[in-house]
C-alpha cells in the first residue's frame, strides 16, 4: 500500500469512514465523498474539510484513470472503495411483500456501487448493508464476489446493531466482545430544557415498549434510527418523572464518533445522520487487517 491513499466513498454520510481510517492510522491524500444529503455533508466539511465532495453516485463514474463526477474530472489512482448502499428495502422492519431487495427503489442504488467497483478494480473494497433475508444477502455476496462478515456493534460499543460487511480485505475476523456497558456512559447532567424531548408520564414507557423499549437499566441500547420515535428505535430512558430519548453525546459515543462531531447541527439534525451512519469502531477493526 502506497504511503498516502486514495480514497473514494459512495454514499458517503457523514464521514465515518474518514474517521475509521484515521484511527487505524492509515494515511489519506485524498477523500472523494459521494454524498447527497445536506446535513451529512454539512458536518464532513466541518470535521473533514480538505473532502472533495463529488455529489450523486448516478452521476459518477471512471474510466481511464479519471474520475467523472457532475461537477469536476479528477486524474486519480483509487486504491479503496468503500460504501453502505441503502438499506430500506432490505430492512426487517418492513412487512414481507415491502422487502424487495434490489428491486427497491433506493436499495437498487447498490448497482451504481457494483458499477463503479468493476470500473476502478481497486485494491480493496468494502460494502456495508443491513443483516437481511438470506435470498438478499446470498444476491449481494453473488454479485460482489466475496462473502459477508456478520458483526454485531455490541461487541465493541454499548448499542445493538447488527450488520453485513462484504470486503475483500483478508483475513477479517469478528471482534472480541469489549463488554461495554450502556450505564458507564449515560448521561446523568445536562440542561433539560434544551436537550430532551419527553413523553409526558413514565407510564408512557409502558405504551412504547414493544416500538420504543426502556433502556434505562440495560447494558445495550437499540440500534439508532434516524429518528428516535420511530418502531425499533434506540430507546427510553426514565428520568425525573419523564420518559427521555438520548442526548446527543449518548447517540455519538453509540456510533463511537469522536464527542461534539456533529456539533454543528441541530439535536433533530444530529440524530438523523448519526442513525445513517457507521459505528465507527467495527470499521476501524475491518480496517485493521490492511497491510
Amino acid at each position: 500500500m502506497k504511503k498516502e491513499i486514495t480514497v473514494l466513498s459512495l454514499f458517503d454520510g457523514m464521514s465515518c469512514g474518514q474517521i475509521a481510517l484515521k484511527k487505524t492510522g492509515l494515511k489519506v491524500g485524498k477523500y472523494f465523498a459521494s454524498e447527497i444529503k445536506k446535513h451529512a455533508i454539512k458536518v464532513t466539511k466541518e470535521n473533514f474539510p480538505d473532502t472533495i465532495h463529488i455529489g450523486d453516485v448516478t452521476k459518477v463514474s471512471y474510466n481511464d484513470g479519471i474520475l467523472f463526477t457532475e461537477n469536476e474530472n479528477y486524474e486519480c489512482e483509487i486504491d479503496i472503495l468503500i460504501g453502505g448502499s441503502p438499506c430500506q428495502d432490505f430492512s426487517r422492519l418492513k412487512i414481507n411483500d415491502e422487502r424487495s431487495g434490489l428491486n427497491g427503489s433506493k436499495s437498487s442504488l447498490f448497482f451504481h456501487y457494483l458499477r463503479l467497483l468493476k470500473e476502478i478494480n481497486p485494491k480493496y473494497f468494502l460494502l456495508e448493508n443491513v443483516f437481511m433475508k438470506k435470498e438478499h444477502s446470498d444476491e449481494l455476496t453473488k454479485y460482489l464476489g466475496y462473502d459477508f462478515v456478520r458483526i454485531n456493534s455490541n461487541l465493541l460499543s454499548f448499542q445493538n446493531r447488527d450488520r453485513l460487511y462484504w470486503t475483500n480485505i483478508p483475513n477479517v475476523t469478528v471482534p472480541d466482545d469489549k463488554g461495554i456497558s450502556f450505564q458507564d456512559f449515560k448521561d446523568t447532567e445536562f440542561d433539560y430544557c434544551s436537550k430532551f424531548k419527553t413523553n409526558k408520564t413514565p407510564s408512557r414507557i409502558l405504551m412504547y415498549e414493544k416500538q420504543c423499549p426502556n433502556v434505562t437499566y440495560r447494558k445495550k441500547i437499540n440500534c439508532l434510527t434516524c429518528k428516535q420515535d420511530r418502531r425499533n428505535n434506540s430507546g427510553l430512558i426514565d428520568f425525573d418523572g419523564f420518559c427521555r430519548y438520548l442526548t446527543t453525546r449518548e447517540l455519538e459515543l453509540a456510533q463511537t464518533v469522536p464527542l461534539d462531531y456533529t456539533k454543528c447541527l441541530s439535536k433533530n439534525q444530529a440524530q438523523d445522520v448519526l442513525g445513517d451512519g457507521w459505528t465507527v469502531d467495527v470499521i476501524a477493526h475491518i480496517f485493521s487487517f490492511i497491510k
